[in-house]
């Protein structure tokens, strides 16, 4: 970034993703970087693969017929990166989901999902299980996540103590339950669907979700190399920090395994990745087309290779 001049040619978020969260939650420290050689070699690196098929297997990934998606695959889903410099005041990101907004309720692929909720099965729900999320469509519109992500995660590059601003998360799975039934609520307007929007994040708010907030815990502190892992349906929010101490640097990876819905987001990621572009699923601000220092396709191994569809994938989803 500094070679490059990046922070002299930033223009700042070039979307409102988070605008919908609380008035005390800032815009949290993520610059659109994607194709540095830190990010590439740790996402193609094999503890992270190992760790990445450790947590798909927590997942049912074969039921009804199907296989839903290969654990022993990820696809290098690229994201950005979080910059904080010591002494920074940061108003963190208030409590949210990442999943979807209006497609949860309203694209076939998530009504089949969460299709023991909407038939009152509440019993049967259960959030390991993804049939039906690893092919459906986004919701026309959508700046969403094109890719199925069985945990969102990032990878550490300093040393940060837990009150350092760090991430929160309320570790309930099931409560992805409740979330989708509060609308349903008799004191939720008919025209309100509890402040979700399109094109905005997934709130979790007082006004709606207090019972569930009282449940938010921060991750222990980390060390350079750690790496945090939270279900794709987690509440989660970064806290607020004053005068931090010690840098607060990582690189979002999240676990993508191979599936019919990742394979093809992988095609456009080897596109992006290429013409050093922002990829798909973030705004084209392409800051990275001209850096010459950028991770070049030499040199991808086996795992990065697999993970952007240029070589084969050992087993196929159907």
């Amino acid at each position: 970034m500094e070679s490059n001049h990046f922070f002299e040619n930033y223009a700042g978020p070039a979307d409102d993703f988070f605008g919908t969260l609380s008035a005390e939650a800032s815009k949290p420290e993520i610059y659109p970087v994607y194709w540095s050689s830190a990010q590439m070699e740790a996402r193609q690196h094999p503890r992270m693969a190992k760790v990445q098929s450790f947590l798909n297997s927590q997942w049912i990934h074969e039921s009804d017929g199907h296989t839903w998606f290969d654990p022993e695959t990820d696809t290098l889903y690229p994201d950005r990166i979080r910059r904080r410099p010591p002494g920074a005041d940061s108003g963190g990101l208030g409590t949210h989901l990442d999943p979807g907004t209006l497609d949860l309720w309203m694209t076939e692929g998530y009504q089949l999902a969460f299709r023991h909720l909407f038939n009152g099965d509440f019993a049967s729900y259960d959030p390991w299980d993804p049939a039906y999320r690893t092919a459906g469509t986004q919701y026309p519109g959508s700046t969403m996540c094109s890719a199925f992500r069985t945990f969102q995660g990032w990878t550490a590059l300093s040393e940060m103590r837990n009150d350092q601003g760090v991430l929160h998360t309320v570790p309930i799975t099931k409560a992805m339950a409740y979330l989708m039934l509060r609308p349903l609520l008799s004191d939720v307007a008919e025209d309100d669907m509890c402040s979700v929007q399109p094109n905005r994040t997934f709130p979790a708010s007082e006004q709606w979700h207090e019972i569930l907030l009282r449940a938010v815990s921060p991750i222990p502190s980390v060390q350079p190399g750690d790496s945090v892992w939270w279900h794709c349906d987690m509440i989660h929010s970064v806290a607020p920090v004053k005068d931090q101490q010690g840098w607060g640097n990582v690189i979002y990876i999240p676990a993508a395994p191979w599936c019919e819905k990742n394979e093809a987001y992988a095609g456009l990621v080897r596109e992006a990745f290429l013409a050093g572009k922002s990829p798909f699923d973030f705004p084209q601000e392409d800051y990275e087309a001209n850096w010459p220092n950028r991770f070049p396709p030499s040199a991808l191994n086996d795992i990065g290779r697999r993970g952007l569809g240029l070589s084969a994938v050992g087993a196929s989803a159907t």
